[in-house]
């Protein structure tokens, strides 16, 4: 089962193969910030610290927000529309 760690708080969640980010963030106890939850906005964004070969690839409107934000896709992810799909991921949170 996949372990989703968020910082700084270093709170973590064994969550779920195909869960989205930000509902794996709240099942470690932390309030994800979102607005949209439909990746269109980038409120949600986070700074992957390990474990990006772990989740799904970016759509091409994940790569448009990012981009928006002049956030680099390899170091960044939107919590939204991201899937876990195995593996642990560690996660800072971008605000």
């Amino acid at each position: 089962m996949p372990k989703l760690t968020i910082l700084p708080t270093n709170a973590s969640a064994e969550v779920d193969p195909g869960e989205l980010l930000i509902e794996a963030g709240e099942k470690a106890g932390i309030e994800m910030e979102a607005g949209c939850f439909n990746c269109s906005c980038g409120t949600c964004v986070v700074e992957v610290v390990s474990g990006m070969e772990n989740l799904e690839a970016p759509t091409p409107e994940e790569l448009d927000v990012l981009d928006q934000w002049n956030k680099d896709p390899e170091k960044f992810r939107l919590t939204c529309c991201v899937r876990i799909r195995n593996g642990d991921v560690t996660l800072r949170q971008a605000h």
